[in-house]
């Protein structure tokens, strides 16, 4: 069974200090393919939504010599600091975005229609502990997670 929680909205992307998006109030996914896009391995969910909304960053169609635009990093720490030295821009999660962050790298909302992913609680038919369920749907609809769009009234899916 599942149970619609949130939608994680407003990626954020991120680029060095002093790119040239600096100036920018927005940046489109579009515009991402011009640029060297560090990413999270493969198999990471994360990669695949940042793939399936920029499918322009997706070179495993690339023809043979032609320049790759994408590179890997093991986790968001290790891409925030390739990001900082220079080496590329991303797209972070905006939940995973700190103050820390926002010193080390300069960071703008994606445009209109921005990208979001919808987060589910899900648990077996028989599982036995409804309670447990419910408690751990009411924590997060009370969280102060931001910037989320909570589904209070969303329906149990079986």
């Amino acid at each position: 069974m599942t149970y619609p929680l949130v939608d994680l909205c407003n990626k954020a992307v991120a680029t060095p200090k002093g790119h040239e998006w600096e100036l920018l109030d927005s940046v489109s996914s579009e515009q991402l393919s011009d640029e060297n896009v560090l990413l999270l391995s493969p198999g990471n969910c994360f990669r695949d939504q940042v793939l399936q909304t920029c499918s322009d960053l997706n070179r495993e169609s690339m023809s043979v010599g032609s320049l790759q635009r994408t590179l890997q990093g093991s986790s968001l720490t290790t891409i925030r600091h390739m990001v900082a030295g220079g080496i590329g821009v991303t797209v972070l999660p905006a939940t995973s975005v700190s103050v820390a962050d926002e010193a080390l790298l300069t960071l703008r909302p994606f445009a209109e229609p921005v990208p979001s992913r919808r987060v589910i609680l899900a648990w077996r038919r028989n599982f036995p502990r409804q309670a447990a369920i419910e408690a751990v749907r009411q924590a997060l609809l009370q969280s102060d997670l931001e910037p989320i769009h909570r589904l209070p009234n969303a329906p149990i899916n079986s």
